[in-house]
């Protein structure tokens, strides 16, 4: 990068090719337009370009390693601005003076060689630094008197201005406090948090490294009340992480036109995805499963993988649409990297005037009738990517091994009728509307529509509450009425009077499928209430059928939702040292279900109300569609978005780690003065600093059982929940968190919060980073997490992690749901293997066996790079994956699960406690007490700034 910045190369014209001549020596020829030259041409190569090293294997610390060789380095004075730039003293100057002056013209950097104690010598330097002058535009004639405009003062300066996303501003701080030498370097943070205006022009020359976020910069640039101090300075460099997603093509954006308003001599932009047909195959190596027992070596696999790629090489010359795709996915790479070598790197001859020996990107470098142009591309690629090769970084750098594995589980009762109600709600669609005209959801104008219902038929594959009973009754009654229609039809099977034998039978299945649900009383009561189903064993008996969630007999195990148990654990929690601490819990449970049905019956009136409106509100044209032709009544609940339960992202409980001492019978004095005791431990707690509280670990000490061991409250098991995928998650937890930090990805804030609550059961806490976050907030869930012992589960939207996150601390990886798109798989993947992790890695995808999901993740391993990106937006615009959603079948429900509660359960490996494991009066603290949250940023959004000196 160092040589590439100071000794920019002479490279031969992209354009030409150097031929032998037919009369001797070399001729260079332009292929595009039959030019043959005599002499070559040559341009300077960048100074800069694209360091797209391999994800998570350094690309920060090469930035820093470049800033510290180069510290007090100065940018030279641009040649067209050079003319005439040594200005003369009015009067003789001082030695030191013209000694400056002297240092700074010949680009001396002193800065790495001056001590602090020579004061006087960095004043008169930094007092005489260089400058030049922009002439202002040249004015059209006129004969009225004009002001000439002196033009722009420029003053050049030593320091790199890093441009990163706002989530990204914390790691960098975290990467140069690790490895940088303090007081190395001058760091001025800017984020868009920050309450403070940039510094004066004067002061921002002390700076080596101007670190601001990309939010920050676009401000600054383009505000239209103040002209930004960085308007005022060459710089030596900027480094634009991420800096892919700057790039544009024939038009322009906020961050661009700010980039553009800068003067910088050295350009990076850094990125290990710069486009995304240039994806490395490390994104093939961090999602291919190994064996059991095995650690496979990277150089082999990428060696296979390549092979893979090449052998794909031939079906895509054969598939028309398939090559289709991958030219339209090419075209999109190229104009992308087009925009960053024009408009960013300045890259001669692409970003030449017109009247300057212009070159045309498209005409020399896009395809054209389906040709590629290698030998311009290859030049371009070569004068501007960084990046190591696999085999070199692995004689210096060793990752610890990457086990990935994909888990096949059972699907639990309840995650069957989430299933077939989602194909329920497509078959019946498919019967009814014939196929044919916008009431079949595969016409191609309900792609939205038809795109949530592929989305929400996913996320049910952890768990699902979206369907209501009045809703399938409903669609039953449809598709009776449908078949009732058909049957007392005459017209013939060509004018759609008769039902195929296929279609008929098919509904019949969907009505069985339907009355089966509508048979289950769980299923009923968790959809109703939109509750996390949870089995309960050993619940005191005299109130059992007070929290029952099923409003007929209790059940055994006792079916509960999340929310209730939550409020459960609670009251008995806060009374364990009364003398009988599940005393007021049936009564407490009697109220909490009333209120619970009260307000469901209240939505369920509205939603009625509102449905009768929607009927009379109805257009002409939908009226007189005829009943064969009617719409499942389920498709307008299964294209609608979730409703988020919860917005809780962080955990307001922690294991009770605490001893206690048990309370005498009918003692009301011991009890006021156990809590009377816990306040005061509680505002001790508070008084430290963030940063000590959160150091400290919630699991130095194991939970101390505060509950006799004769009391019934004490056998109280968590003894499984409605989701296998969530069982499943719940065991691995339990069984790992105390020794290895977990990282949970997932699809839908829904699935988040679900785990959450179950989490907040067991007393562990947990932090869940999803994009409603703000900036600062997640910098310090990430620098928690990572620091700090608190909390040891960080539950992740797998869209965030694409973004140069550094999490190492995490050594455990969970994805709930298969991801469908390769390069986010592998992005998520590399938040944890990269440089500063010491364990082994293990990653697990949970997958339901048998269902479509299944299906899904054996296709995309079948699936070509070119077939990935013609569906990288949506797997429907897979034609196979389509085709699968649309021939998709019942999932077989067994008769012994209908009539039995525990064989519905997804049950734990080991029944885990209920009471007594939970510490009281966290809920009423400040749940960000043990965040780290980065310097100056907690509770800045929305101020005024301050200008500083």
């Amino acid at each position: 990068m160092i040589k590439r910045e100071a000794e920019p190369i002479q490279a031969l014209d992209p354009r030409l090719e150097e031929i032998d001549c037919p009369v001797g020596g070399k001729s260079f020829y332009d292929g595009t337009t039959g030019l043959l030259f005599r002499h070559p041409r040559h341009y300077d190569e960048a100074r800069g370009g694209i360091l797209a090293e391999t994800m998570g294997l350094g690309k920060t610390l090469i930035c820093l390693a470049v800033v510290l060789a180069t510290k007090g380095h100065w940018p030279q004075i641009p040649p067209e601005y050079s003319v005439n730039q040594h200005s003369t003293r009015s009067e003789v100057g001082s030695l030191v003076q013209m000694a400056a002056v002297a240092a700074n013209r010949e680009r001396i950097p002193w800065k790495g060689y001056l001590s602090q104690d020579l004061d006087r010598c960095r004043t008169a330097l930094e007092q005489n630094a260089i400058t030049y002058i922009i002439p202002p535009p040249e004015t059209r004639r006129s004969r009225r008197p004009t002001t000439v405009s002196p033009g722009k003062t420029i003053r050049t300066c030593a320091a790199t201005l890093i441009v990163v996303p706002p989530n990204l501003i914390s790691h960098w701080k975290a990467e140069i406090e690790a490895h940088v030498e303090k007081d190395a370097l001058n760091i001025l943070y800017l984020d868009d948090g920050e309450a403070i205006w940039t510094p004066s022009t004067s002061n921002l020359l002390l700076y080596d490294i101007i670190l601001m976020s990309k939010t920050r910069l676009v401000e600054e640039m383009l505000s239209c009340s103040f002209n930004s101090p960085l308007e005022d300075f060459h710089f030596l460099r900027i480094i634009v992480d991420e800096g892919h997603n700057f790039s544009t093509f024939g038009r322009t954006n906020n961050a661009v036109s700010a980039l553009a308003k800068l003067h910088v001599e050295r350009r990076w932009i850094v990125s290990g995805t710069p486009s995304a047909g240039l994806l490395g195959v490390e994104a093939s190596t961090a999602i291919q499963e190994t064996l059991e027992g095995t650690v496979d070596n990277d150089s082999r696999l990428i060696r296979d993988i390549l092979e893979d790629r090449r052998s794909s090489g031939f079906e895509i010359a054969s598939n028309i649409n398939v090559r289709k795709s991958a030219l339209q996915q090419e075209l999109k790479d190229l104009e992308k990297l087009g925009s960053i070598s024009m408009d960013f790197l300045n890259l001669k001859p692409w970003s030449n005037k017109r009247g300057n020996d212009a070159a045309s990107w498209k005409q020399y470098i896009m395809p054209a009738d389906g040709k590629r142009k290698p030998k311009s591309l290859a030049s371009v690629l070569e004068s501007l990517v960084v990046r190591h090769r696999i085999e070199d970084i692995e004689k210096d750098i060793k990752l610890p091994p990457l086990h990935n594995r994909t888990v096949y589980l059972e699907p639990a009762w309840h995650d069957k009728l989430s299933l077939n109600l989602f194909i329920l709600n497509l078959a019946v669609n498919a019967v009814t509307s014939e196929r044919v005209d916008q009431d079949y959801m595969f016409n191609f104008k309900n792609r939205a529509s038809l795109n949530q219902l592929v989305t929400n038929l996913r996320h049910s594959g952890f768990y699902w509450t979206g369907f209501t009973k009045d809703e399938v009754t409903k669609s039953i009654d449809v598709s009776r009425k449908y078949m009732e229609h058909k049957m007392l039809s005459g017209k013939s099977e060509h004018e759609s009077g008769e039902l195929r034998e296929g279609d008929f039978n098919f509904l019949l299945r969907a009505i069985q499928v339907g009355e089966n649900i509508l048979a289950t009383p769980s299923w009923v009561a968790f959809s109703a209430a939109h509750e996390l189903g949870l089995y309960i064993e050993d619940f005191p008996d005299d109130a059992r059928e007070a929290w029952s969630l099923c409003q007929d007999e209790p059940s055994y195990p006792l079916i509960m939702g999340a929310s209730q148990v939550t409020r459960a654990q609670h009251h008995v929690d806060t009374h364990l040292y009364a003398s009988d601490p599940a005393s007021g819990l049936a009564a407490l449970g009697k109220s909490t279900m009333e209120k619970l049905w009260q307000s469901l019956q209240s939505e369920i009136s509205k939603s009625e109300e509102q449905l009768d409106h929607d009927h009379h509100e109805r257009s002409p044209m939908i009226k007189k569609r005829s009943p064969q032709k009617s719409k499942s009544v389920l498709i307008s609940t299964s294209i609608q978005k979730p409703v988020t339960m919860n917005k809780r992202t962080i955990s307001r409980v922690k294991a009770n780690s605490s001893t206690r001492k048990h309370s005498t019978p009918n003692s009301n004095e011991a009890m006021l003065k156990d809590k009377n005791n816990a306040a005061e431990e509680q505002k001790k707690v508070s008084k430290p600093p963030a940063l000590k509280s959160a150091m400290k670990s919630a699991l130095k000490k194991p939970p101390v059982d505060s509950i006799d061991s004769s009391s019934v409250l004490s056998k109280t098991r968590l003894s499984g929940t409605a989701s296998a995928k969530l069982s499943y998650l719940l065991d691995r937890v339990i069984s790992l968190h105390a020794s290895e930090k977990i990282l949970i990805f997932y699809e839908g804030d829904n699935i988040a919060y679900y785990v959450a609550q179950a989490l907040e059961l067991l007393g562990i806490q947990y932090l869940i980073y999803t994009g409603s976050l703000s900036a600062e907030r997640k910098s310090a869930y990430i620098a928690t997490f990572n620091a700090t012992e608190t909390f040891r589960i960080l539950l992740m939207d797998v869209h965030q992690a694409a973004h140069g996150l550094h999490i190492a601390a995490a050594s455990r990886v969970f994805f709930v749901n298969p991801v469908w798109q390769p390069a986010v798989e592998a992005q998520a993947i590399k938040r944890a293997h990269r440089i500063g992790q010491t364990k082994p890695v293990y990653v697990e995808t949970l997958v339901l066996k048998d269902t479509l999901e299944d299906q899904m993740l054996k296709r995309r391993k079948n699936m070509t790079v070119q077939e990935h990106h013609k569906a990288e937006k949506s797997l429907l615009d897979d034609d196979v994956m389509a085709q699968l959603i649309k021939d998709a079948d019942f999932i077989a429900l067994l008769p012994e699960e209908m009539k039995d509660v525990r064989k519905q359960m997804a049950p734990l490996k080991e029944p885990q406690r209920l009471f007594g494991r939970v510490a009281v009066g966290m809920e009423g603290g400040d749940p960000d007490k043990d965040l780290i949250f980065p310097e100056g940023m907690k509770g800045l959004k929305g101020r005024k700034r301050k200008r500083v000196a």
